[in-house]
């Protein structure tokens, strides 16, 4: 009677972990579905940046670009998590990199353009400066410990 009673606890355990890996799936691909819409909505405004250019436009270009790659790779550590793959640090470290460099260039165009004021803006490009040297050290750090090659 024990044993029959742990073999009916195992098989509920199994359908329980199949059904919650379900449920996992299912939020992974509409995660996916979403990222993906909204890098669509991105590049949608973009288009329309282009289409209808003034001075601003550059750096609202810009921003959303790269604010898309950022999106992208979130994207792809989606994908990784629906694939099974094992977790890797490295892209979240890329995409703090891609953050803080779109932070120093969208702060350049602001100075360039006289809309931030100058010691303010030396400071935020200071600070963006120190996360992508912290950041790239970590990454480095991180390949170094896991044997992983960085890209």
């Amino acid at each position: 009677m024990p044993e029959d009673l742990t073999q009916h606890r195992k098989k509920i355990a199994e359908l329980i972990s199949r059904v919650l890996t379900m449920v996992d799936d299912v939020i992974l691909f509409v995660v996916a579905l979403g990222i993906i819409v909204v890098a669509g909505l991105l590049m949608l405004e973009v288009v329309s940046d282009l289409i209808y250019f003034n001075q601003h436009s550059i750096s609202h270009i810009i921003s959303d670009l790269m604010f898309v790659l950022i999106i992208m790779e979130l994207f792809r550590q989606v994908m990784r998590q629906i694939n099974r793959q094992p977790f890797s640090l490295s892209p979240f470290i890329y995409i703090g990199v891609i953050a803080s460099i779109r932070g120093i260039l969208l702060t350049q165009m602001k100075l360039g353009m006289g809309e931030t004021e100058w010691s303010g803006g030396v400071i935020q490009l200071s600070v963006h400066a120190l996360i992508v040297f912290v950041l790239v050290a970590s990454l480095v750090l991180y390949t170094r410990h896991k044997g992983e090659n960085p890209q």
